[in-house]
């Protein structure tokens, strides 16, 4: 019984993937953000600082490429405007494991994890799972598949 349970996981996996539904990349989505707000909210500068998801408020938010983030601090909020680009998640925001097999799907930022300085996060806690067994082979893959999906949303914008 003990060996069904990978399985079972894996299976709702890929359901729950499936649930969420594969959405093309264009010029207009390259960074995940409904209605204009980045990570859902959630400061991207607490991930690296405080190693937790945290909710950012309105009263600290900044627009940065067309996108508002917010912050739950002053000193965040301070620390993003320096250093944008250190803070901001991998693959526009997607999911990490998804954009690895190249899919696009959105996030859960409670399902996140840090590596080498870059903000990884994930659509739930199965594809978390799934993206730390293999963190590297799948940053690699997603490297390369978010690559190829730039490449066609820009060439799609001409």
């Amino acid at each position: 019984m003990a060996t069904l349970k990978p399985i079972i996981l894996l299976l709702l996996l890929g359901l729950m993937l499936a649930a969420c539904g594969k959405a093309a990349l264009t010029p207009d989505t390259v960074v995940n953000a409904p209605k204009g707000l980045g990570i859902q909210g959630f400061d991207p500068v607490a991930y690296h600082t405080d190693e937790k998801a945290t909710a950012g408020s309105f009263v600290f938010q900044i627009e940065y490429q067309g996108v508002i983030y917010r912050f739950a601090s002053e000193q965040n909020k301070d620390a993003f405007e320096q250093e944008p680009r250190r803070y901001l998640p991998a693959y526009g925001g997607y999911c990490a494991y998804a954009m690895s097999n190249g899919d696009i799907v959105d996030i859960n930022p409670r399902n996140w994890t840090v590596v080498d300085g870059q903000l990884y996060l994930n659509a739930n806690i199965f594809a978390q799972g799934l993206f730390a067994l293999d963190t590297r082979g799948r940053i690699e893959r997603a490297d390369a598949e978010w690559g190829i999906l730039i490449s066609s949303a820009m060439n799609a914008q001409e």
